[in-house]
This record gives C-alpha cells, sequence and structure tokens, in this order.
C-alpha cells in the first residue's frame, strides 16, 4: 500500500543529554517498524514549516504528532487550514502527561481538534489497532483504486460512505447508486433511459419521473448551499456530474 502518515516529531532540545537522545530514536525505530508492519510509510517532520509542506503536498493518511503541550501547540492551525481546504486528516498525539491531573492532556487535544491520544510510554499493540481503528473511523484506509473524488467530493463504494469537504453526507442506497453512477461518468451526459436501465434496472421505457425525484434529493445534500454546484441538468436529455473547471452549467 502506498498509504503515508505524516510524523511530527520536534528537533531535540540543545541541552538534552546524549542518553536522552538515544532513547529517543530507540523508541521511535519501535513505533516506525509497527506502522511498516501495517502497510504504511512514513514521512517526518520537525519543525511547523516542514509540516505545512508536508501536509499539503502529500495528503498523508494520518497526522502523528508528538507533543509536550498538546493543547497549546502551533501546529494545529496548519491542521484547520488544510481541513478547511477539504483534506480527511485524522490527527493522533502521543504525549507525556505531565500536567499531573489525569485525562487533562486528552481533553486539551480533543478540545484543539485531534481525533485519538495515546500517553507515553506506548503499548505498541495498542498503538497499532488505536491507528487501524481511527483510519477506519475516518474512512482513510481504503480501496484507492474503487475510491471516487470529485472536486471535495468523496465516494467510497466499499463503505457505501460520501462525504463533500469533510463533511459525511447521508445517503440512502439508490441515492448512492446514482450518485457513484454520474461520478463514474463524470463530465459525460447521462440520459434518462440510461440512468434507469444502469441505476434502477429498467430495461425498457418507463414512465416515471423516479430520476427527477432523486436528482432533487442528490441536490439537496450534495449542492445546496455551495457556490460550486456539481449536478447540471442538460435540457431534454438527463443530467451530468461536471467539475467547475470543466465549464458551465445549468
Amino acid at each position: 500500500m502506498n498509504e503515508k502518515i505524516a510524523w511530527y516529531i520536534p528537533g531535540p532540545h540543545p541541552d538534552s543529554l546524549e542518553a536522552d537522545a538515544d532513547d529517543r530514536d530507540s523508541g521511535h525505530a519501535g513505533l516506525e517498524e509497527a506502522i511498516h508492519s501495517l502497510g504504511m510509510t512514513t514521512a517526518i517532520s520537525e519543525d511547523l514549516d516542514s509540516l505545512r509542506l508536508l501536509l499539503s503536498g502529500g495528503e498523508p493518511v494520518l497526522l502523528l504528532a508528538e507533543l509536550d503541550e498538546p493543547g497549546g501547540w502551533a501546529g494545529w492551525e496548519a491542521v484547520s487550514e488544510v481541513r478547511k481546504e477539504g483534506m480527511i486528516l485524522p490527527v493522533m498525539v502521543l504525549s507525556w502527561d505531565a500536567s499531573g491531573m489525569k485525562g487533562e492532556a486528552a481533553v486539551s487535544v480533543f478540545d484543539a481538534g485531534g481525533n485519538e491520544y495515546m500517553e507515553k510510554p506506548v503499548h505498541t499493540g495498542e498503538f497499532k489497532r488505536r491507528i487501524l481503528n481511527l483510519l477506519k473511523l475516518t474512512g482513510r484506509r481504503r480501496d484507492t483504486a474503487s475510491l471516487l473524488k470529485v472536486d471535495g467530493l468523496l465516494l467510497d463504494p466499499g463503505r457505501r460512505q460520501v462525504s463533500r469537504d469533510g463533511t459525511e453526507l447521508k445517503m440512502t442506497p439508490k441515492e448512492f447508486d446514482l450518485l457513484y453512477y454520474l461520478a463514474e461518468n463524470l463530465g459525460e451526459v447521462c440520459p434518462r433511459a440510461e440512468i434507469l436501465q444502469q441505476v434502477w434496472g429498467y430495461h425498457f421505457h418507463a414512465d416515471t419521473n423516479v430520476v427527477d425525484v432523486y436528482i432533487r434529493h442528490l441536490r439537496l445534500k450534495v449542492d445546496k448551499g455551495r457556490r460550486n454546484k456539481l449536478i447540471h441538468t442538460v435540457r431534454g436529455t438527463g443530467y451530468v456530474l461536471r467539475t467547475p473547471e470543466s465549464g458551465a452549467t445549468s
């Protein structure tokens, strides 16, 4: 698999003892081995500038951040920025809970926008299970060959899930089938009769407005309130799913 985890590991403090640095590297080696055993790779950043480049250039499936003060981390701003752009980015934080108040570090992570928290030292088996669970819940581990992405709209047929700009859209089974069919034929006009045949299985001319009714439902869920409309009517013919860059619309 080519799934990549972005791993934020702040550089060691200049006053750190050499023995501490060795322990730090040893711990990271164990976690990296655990990640690789899941079939994923890592890309490490040690400062916020490199982290921003990593997030904007590679679309990782997960951000793993090792933080001393999780709630006050300046990197939450970078996370918020890429999420606003439509990236689904789950964040797992590893930290020593130095507050003396059990659970406060975890609360600060969740309040800041994190999705998972583990206190060091980390149990490798639990670490792996939490990663897999988080990726499953956020839809980031999947069969990318069948995933369709159209201008922030994501369709996952394996889980029959739809999201746009990171927000999940609830679909009935037939709504999903219709939307997926339009996405598969991106930019191509799909006549009503063809849709009836491919999505509903009608192999004859049916005097029904079921396609129009379902298209209205999809527009309410996919396009309502959004500047960029994806579902368009081709008058007298049918419908087309079209990105804003491909031009025009009705």
